[in-house]
Order: structure tokens, then sequence, then C-alpha cells
């Protein structure tokens, strides 16, 4: 009796520590089927069925397995039963769209047999249920019994969707989520025409890699979903199961440039610059591996280690109030939301989240961000747009400040011809009192026959007459240099005797040290400058004189006029050369009219001259005229 007692006993706690049967009849939803599904929490290299069914106890409930990222192959079983007077078939969809090991095996009355045999080398027709997403085909008679036993491997130890479904519920299944998947893949088709649209206008580099994240973005969400496998390699299993993850790669090495050119981080953040890249570089590096090796992990890592950089990227952005760096900020915020925690905590099987398809968290997140991200760029634009406009704006305005600057050029000239005609009219009436003083003057010298000072008298009114008829000359066709030859010798007896009478009055010197010299130009510009420049001195002079004499200079000779008078602060010597301009310090200043530096300034720059000051206050003040040396001659 105690050995009975003991029997059953084992009996009723080996029943207990199994799951309950599936009954098939109620059609269970994902969570009732996962809470009947078992995981085997044995030796994880364990790959043969009699290994796994001999020890029933090393079958776990699957609410209680972790992620082994690490694990060769997995193994889940599933008691079924069909509760229902008629046999039938249903599918146990898995819920992903390619897998790199799968064997199922079903168990039952009539023995083992294996219904799925998918490695990674199978094509597309060697799925049991030629759909995009994987699907078990289970056949049952009426009241049978059975187990199923899947022994799987997958990328990144990413969990079965698992639900269990009829032929046509899952083909209803499928087909609204065609429909949905229409729509997203529609957005970002749209998102993409508008991106080479506006790349062809501006053929701005940040339009380039948004167009390449765009195309690898589509893919993505073609393969994960089984479109690529069923339409566009069929036939390339491995590749197949190679593709997701290349493309994921491409999406973040794409997304990394368009970051940095979107905000040319190369000159705005070149520590952030360098981090894009130095990522790029292991990114490739942990692509070759898992193309050579299938190992998935060090690429999974360097995804999660990417995350804070657009984060990271945004903010520094919009604090510094770059274009576009809001939409840019929300746009890499909503992809790690959804991506790394919202997409990690359902592969986990965290809470509630193990019941959303894992899939949608990729695309609502790439969704977002590529939404976004055309909006940052669309914002960058209309700001270079209006920025082109203001500096449009800017440079009209400044056309029409060249063409009203034209227009006063063009009056002012006018007014100066203008001044111009005035003066040789003016000019040409003072010609007619000077020809009745040389009538008097000849009159004069009869009656009284006073020579040398008729002849100063005369002299004095030849040069007024030149001078005259130069103003005359000049109204007419402008100034137009001389080429005569001018003895300098002559020049300074001629300039002495006029302007000693005046330097005798004040009780100064005025001396000339004589010159051998000869100049090519113009005699009257000439003594129009020394006659300014000699006046000048003595009129300022009190004490002393006034010394004129010609130096010599590499390459050129400069005429000096050097006097004893107050000097001046240099400063003042771009004041004094405008005209009407006078120091207001010198008695002597009420005899002027503030022309004679200015005038002579303007003749020196007409006639390619160069006027010369040296001058110290309370020590005089020495004026040259440098002539260079190809207009002079012993």
């Amino acid at each position: 009796m105690l050995r009975l007692w003991m029997a059953c006993c084992w009996v009723l706690l080996a029943c207990a520590g199994m799951a309950a049967e599936l009954r098939v009849s109620s059609l269970p939803d994902a969570a009732a089927l996962r809470m009947h599904t078992e995981f085997y929490a044995g030796a994880t290299s364990a790959s043969d069925l009699d290994t796994v069914r001999a020890s029933d106890a090393v079958f776990k409930p699957l609410s209680e397995r972790k992620p082994d990222f690490f694990a060769p192959a997995h193994w889940l079983r599933l008691r079924v039963h069909n509760d229902t007077a008629q046999s039938g078939q249903w599918l146990l969809d898995l819920g992903l769209p390619d897998i790199q090991r799968l064997s199922v095996y079903q168990v039952g009355a009539s023995g083992v047999r294996q219904t799925v045999a998918l490695v990674p080398e199978s094509n597309y027709t060697d799925r049991p249920v030629p759909r995009r997403v994987l699907a078990v085909p289970v056949v049952l008679a009426a009241g049978e019994r059975a187990e199923l036993y899947l022994h799987y491997r997958v990328h990144g130890d990413t969990p079965l969707q698992m639900h269990w479904l009829t032929p046509a519920q899952f083909d209803d299944k499928l087909a609204a989520w065609n429909g949905i998947n229409g729509v997203l893949i529609g957005i970002l088709l749209a998102l993409l025409g508008f991106a080479v649209l506006q790349y062809l206008a501006l053929r701005r580099s940040a339009y380039r890699y948004y167009i390449a994240m765009l195309v690898f973005v589509i893919l993505f969400q073609l393969q994960i979903e089984g479109y690529t496998f069923a339409w566009l390699w069929p036939e390339q299993g491995r590749w197949n199961l190679f593709a997701p993850v290349v493309m994921a790669a491409m999406i973040h090495l794409t997304h990394a440039l368009f970051s940095i050119s979107l905000f040319r981080l190369g000159r705005t953040v070149p520590w952030l610059y360098w981090s894009y890249m130095g990522f790029a570089l292991v990114t490739l590096a942990g692509l070759g591996v898992f193309l050579a090796t299938d190992e998935v992990g060090p690429l999974l890592l360097l995804f999660l280690l990417f995350t804070p950089l657009p984060v990271v990227a945004g903010v520094i952005a919009w604090r510094r109030q770059l274009p576009a760096a809001g939409y840019y900020l929300v746009g890499a915020s909503g992809l790690a939301v959804f991506m790394n925690l919202l997409f990690s905590l359902s592969v986990a099987g965290v809470g509630g989240f193990a019941d959303v398809s894992l899939f949608v968290y990729p695309k609502l997140g790439y969704l977002l961000e590529a939404i976004l991200f055309a909006l940052a760029l669309g914002k960058q634009i209309s700001l270079l747009h209006a920025r082109h406009e203001a500096n449009l704006k800017h440079r009209l305005a400044e056309a029409e400040q060249l063409a009203q600057a034209e227009a006063d050029k063009s009056r002012a000239l006018e007014a100066a011809q203008q001044q111009s005609l005035q003066l040789a009219a003016a000019g040409h009436d003072l010609s007619q009192p000077l020809s009745s003083i040389r009538f008097a003057l000849a009159a004069l010298r009869a009656q009284a026959g006073n020579e040398a000072a008729t002849q100063h008298i005369d002299k004095a009114l030849n040069y007024t007459e030149g001078l005259l008829q130069t103003l005359i000359a000049e109204a007419k066709t402008g100034f137009a240099e001389q080429g005569h030859v001018i003895l300098l010798e002559d020049l300074l007896v001629e300039l002495h005797t006029r302007h000693q009478p005046a330097a005798a009055a004040k009780g100064l010197f005025l001396r000339y040290y004589p010159s051998a010299l000869a100049v090519k130009g113009s005699a009257l510009v000439l003594t129009r400058i020394l006659d300014n420049l000699i006046g000048n001195a003595v009129r300022y002079t009190e004490r002393g004189g006034v010394l004129i004499g010609v130096r010599r200079r590499p390459g050129a000779l400069e005429i000096q006029v050097i006097d004893t008078g107050p000097g001046f602060d240099l400063a003042l010597q771009r004041q004094l050369m405008q005209p009407f301009e006078q120091t207001g310090q010198l008695a002597a200043e009420r005899l002027g009219h503030g022309l004679g530096l200015h005038i002579v300034q303007a003749l020196c720059a007409q006639s390619g001259y160069t006027l010369l000051i040296r001058s110290t206050k309370g020590r005089g003040t020495t004026f040259g005229v440098l002539m260079p040396i190809g207009e002079a001659w012993t």
C-alpha cells in the first residue's frame, strides 16, 4: 500500500510539473499559447530529439526563460489536443520572416514525424508554407494528442512570436499587415522621391546621405517582413540571413554620414565628428567579422553604443541654435526609444511588450526618424532660401546705393564743369582790365622812364594772364600734361624775383640755390605749385626766412621750400589738405583762404609728382615736390 501511495504521488507531481495540453478548439491567443509552451533547460548543445525527450524534468515554462545570445540552438515543446470531432490542419505562426535553423517534430500515437527541416542554405521554396512569414503546419486527427518539438536558432536570440491559427486566419493576418506595410513603405517612398528632387535641385551632400539612408531603411523594412526573400532573392537562403544585419549596419553608417553633413560636425564639433568616424570604421570591421563568422553579437553591441551619438549631436546642435536641430533631436530620440528601449524590452520579453510584434518598433522608429529628418532638411532649406533672399535684397540695396552714388557723381561732375565754366568766364572777364593795365603801364614807362619797376610789373601781368589762359584751357579740355623743357635756374630766379618784395617787407630773407638741372613738364603747373608753397612760407614766417633749392634723390629730384616759420603738428596735415581748411591758430591765416595746400596737392597728383611735408612745431616746415628722374636731366 505504501508503495502504491508513493507511485500515485509521483504521477501527480509529474503531471503538475507538465504544462497543460493546448486545446485547439479554443483557438488560443498568443498569451495562452506561451503559457502552454515549455523550453528545454538542459544542456544547450543537445541536438538529438531522443536526448531531449529522455528527461521531461528539464522542460520549464517559457515564462522562466532568459535570453541566451550565445546558445547554439533552443528547444521548445508544445502539447496539443484536437478536442474536436473532426480532423483538421492548423498553422503555428512563428512571427519571424526567416530563421537560421529550424527542425520541427510531431510526436503522436503514430510515432515521430519531422515536419520542417530548414538550414541556412534553404531556399524560399523549401518552406513548408510558402508565405513571407514562417509557419509550421500541424495536422491532427479527431481527438488526437501530440507533442510538438521545435529545435531552432535565430540571430540575437530573438524570441518566437507564436500564434495558433487556421490557414484562413493566417492569410487574413498577412493581408492586413500587407496593407499596413504598404502605407508605411509608401510614406518612405514619398520621402525618398522628395529627397531625390531636392538633391537634384540643390546638390547638397546631406540629401545624398539621407537618400542612401532611406534606401536602406526601405530595404530593411521589406526584409524584416519577408518580402525580399519572396521577391528578390528566393534562392539565396544564406544571404537572406545576412541581409537584415547588413542593412541595419548600412543604416547606421549612412545615418552617421547624414549627421556629419547636416551639422558640418567637422567644423562645428570636431570631437563628435571623430566619434562618428570612429564608429563608422569599427562598424565596418564588425560587419566583416559577422560575414566571416556569422557572429552578430559585436555588431549588436556597436548598434547599442551608437544610440547616444545622434541624441548628443541633436542636443549640441540645439544648444548652439543650429538650423533644424529641433527636428533632428526629436527624430533621433524617437529612434532611440523605439529601437533601443521598446525593441529591447520586447526581445527580452519584459511585461506586455512581448505581446506586441517585434518588428512594429523598428518600423515606427525608422518611420518617425525619416519624417523628422525630412522636416529637418526642409527647415534647413527654408532657412537657406530665407538667407538667399536676404542676400539678394542686400545686393539689390547695394545696387541701388551704387546707382545713387553714380547719379551723385554725375551731378557732382556737372557741378564741377559748371564751376570750371564760371571760372573760365571770370578769367575771361579779368583779362579785360589786365589789358587796360598793360596799356596804362606802357604809358607809365614812356612818362617815368622807370624801366626796372615796369619790367617787374610786366612779368607779374604776364604770369597772371598765363594763369588765366590755363584755367580757360583746362575748362575746355581738362588737364593735359605739357611736354616742354623747364630750366630750373630760370624758374628759381623768376620765383625769387616775384616773392622777394613780400619777404623784404616782413624783414625776411628769401634765397635760392642755383641749379643746372632741367625738367620736362608744364612750366605753368610747376610755377603754380611753387608759388603757393613760397607764398605760404612767406605769409606764415615771422622771423628768419625762406630757402628754395633742388636736391637729388634716388631715382628722382626734389624741389624744396624750407621756412623758419611756426611749423605745425603733422596730425593736422590731412585737415590742411582739405579746401578752405586752416589751423585757426595763426593771425596770418586771415589773409588767406585755406586753398593753397589743396591746390598744390591736386596739381601734384595730376602731374605725377609727390608732395612731401616735414614739419616740427616751432621749428619750421619743409615742403618738397618729388619728381621722377625719368623727367629730369642735367
